[in-house]
Parts: C-alpha cells; sequence; structure tokens
C-alpha cells in the first residue's frame, strides 16, 4: 500500500541511494542517457519527469545568467545509476562537469558502464570521463555530506534526491554551492511531512502540522521544505524557482542560493514556523505559485504551530 510503501521510505538511510538485492541488468534510455539497468541499483523509470524538469530548469538558469558552454560544475550527490548527471551532462551544454557520487559499491560499477554506454571513455585522470561534445564525468565515491563539505562553494548545481527526509543533507548542499547556485532537492516522507508518524516532522524538519491542515499537506509539505532550507541556508537568500508535488508522493524544489542584499530581513526569522489558529482559511491552490515572486514565498505559513 501506498502508506506502508511511505513508512518504508521514511525508515530508510538518507545517504545510501540503493539496497543491494541481485545483479540482473537491463538496457535503457532515458533522454541523452544509455543505461544498464540493474535490479541492485536504484533506479525509477516513473521519476522521468522530475528529471526532465531539472534538466529544463539547469538550461534555463544557464542561458539567464550567461553561463559560457561547458561552464557549470553540478553535483548528483547521491546518484545511484548515475542518470541525473549523465543527462545534465548531455543534454545541458553549459554543464562542464558533472560529478556522480554514491556510497554504495553496485552504485559506483553501475556509474562507470552507464558512462561508457552514454559515449564517456575513461580519462587519464582516475575516476574520469571525457565525451567527444566535451562535458566531464566524475565518478566519486564516499559520504555524500563529506563530499560536499570538502568542496566548499565549489558547484553551481547540487541535486539531492535520497530515500525519505532530505534534511541532515541541506547544510552541506547549500555549502557547496557557488554565490547564485540552484539548489534542487526531492523529499520523498510526504507521510511525515503531512504529520501521519508522530513526532517524525517535528524532529526532521522542526515543525509540526496541524491535524486541521491535512487538506492542505502538499503545499505545507512544500513550505516547510523550503523553511528548511532557508535555514540551512544560515543567512544566505534563497530564492524558490520551482516547486511541485509529484502524484502525493513526494516533493521536489529546485531554488538559487545566493548572498542576501545588504539590510535585508534575516531569512531565517522569515522560515520559522508560523503558528495559526485551527480555522485558519487555506490558500488557493495557486497561492504558493503567486508567493513565488515576492520575498519570502514562506512567510505566510498555514497549519502550523511553533515547537
Amino acid at each position: 500500500s501506498t502508506r506502508s510503501r511511505l513508512r518504508d521510505t521514511v525508515q530508510g538511510p538518507a545517504r545510501l541511494s540503493a539496497q543491494p538485492k541481485t545483479t540482473i541488468a537491463q538496457e535503457a534510455q532515458e533522454g541523452a542517457a544509455n543505461l544498464s539497468v540493474r535490479a541492485s541499483v536504484f533506479f525509477n523509470e516513473k521519476q522521468r519527469l522530475q528529471r526532465d524538469l531539472t534538466a529544463l530548469a539547469l538550461a534555463v538558469y544557464a542561458e539567464t545568467t550567461g553561463a559560457p558552454p561547458r561552464s557549470l560544475a553540478v553535483l548528483d550527490a547521491l546518484a545511484a545509476s548515475g542518470v541525473r548527471g549523465l543527462r545534465y551532462a548531455l543534454e545541458v551544454p553549459a554543464v562542464g562537469t558533472a560529478v556522480l557520487n554514491d556510497a554504495s559499491d553496485e552504485a559506483v560499477a553501475a556509474m562507470r558502464e552507464n558512462a561508457r554506454l552514454s559515449g564517456f571513455a575513461a580519462a587519464r585522470e582516475r575516476g574520469s570521463y571525457l565525451h567527444a561534445g566535451g562535458a566531464r564525468l566524475e565518478v566519486s565515491q564516499g559520504d555524500a555530506v563529506a563530499l560536499m563539505r570538502a568542496r566548499r562553494r565549489h558547484f553551481d548545481a547540487v541535486d539531492l534526491d535520497p530515500y525519505g527526509c532530505v534534511a541532515e543533507l541541506l547544510p552541506a548542499a547549500v555549502e557547496s554551492l557557488r554565490d547564485g547556485g540552484l539548489l534542487c532537492a526531492s523529499c520523498t516522507d510526504l507521510g511525515a511531512l503531512s504529520g501521519r508518524y508522530g513526532d517524525g516532522c517535528a524532529r526532521r524538519y522542526g515543525a509540526d502540522p496541524l491535524r486541521a491542515a491535512q487538506k492542505q499537506a502538499p503545499e505545507l509539505a512544500l513550505r516547510l521544505l523550503l523553511g528548511c532550507v532557508s535555514r540551512a541556508a544560515k543567512g544566505r537568500a534563497v530564492r524558490p524557482l520551482i516547486c511541485v508535488v509529484f502524484s502525493d508522493f513526494f516533493v521536489r524544489v529546485i531554488a538559487a542560493v545566493g548572498e542576501a542584499p545588504t539590510g535585508a530581513s534575516s531569512p531565517l526569522a522569515a522560515a520559522s514556523p508560523l503558528a495559526a489558529a485551527a480555522e485558519s482559511p487555506p490558500l488557493p491552490p495557486p497561492a504558493w505559485r503567486q508567493c513565488a515572486a515576492r520575498s519570502p514565498p514562506w512567510s505566510r505559513m498555514i497549519g502550523l504551530r511553533p515547537l
């Protein structure tokens, strides 16, 4: 059932992309990437839409910032099969280096195989692969937080798509972003974000949804995640660009992180959970889109009580 899958997701490890099963492989293609899909390495074909969306967002970001070809560095911190980083490197001309990281031995082997299938050739530098189009891949194995903390202000975009809660990864991810860089983060623990699992939401995200706000759970989940990103930014400005709920199962936010303007109010204060009466009227469905044009977009939280 959906509830049991959500519970399993919430309880899963946050820094490992997959858990070993078998080694049977099947060929697949997504976008410009060719893959050898193994049952032992996580690959969710149903999430292609959000990968499409992120690739488009990166392309628009590069265009609006005037990034030269092959000048951007992106990180897929929990890469699993490597499909995200491969697509970004192959489909976004401005991406010069894509770093694919995972803690799993089988995932790293799958990334190397998929790089070869997608037209990358091993370079002299260990763990590096080059494409005829000029893109470079770096395959890394290790803890995602350690990698991001070691590369402070290094990446133009960081993609986080863990099992369950993303909160523990956010501070390191923000530290690794250059000024104006993109943070792309997903949460699959919508059950915790909606308050179904006791105090799970309070422990992970620093807020406790009211039962009266359950009908607005998807929107609240987005606001909770944005607030968590803002607190992790520790004074840097967070500007939401795209906020999406996919099939009432997980949420995805893409936000620009940069230095706050002089004299601007603290984003930490703006992101603090605000109390709301149980009878507070819900925001209309497009409200969060309208709020995106204002700063901060999550300053009006509905259905949250302070801890």
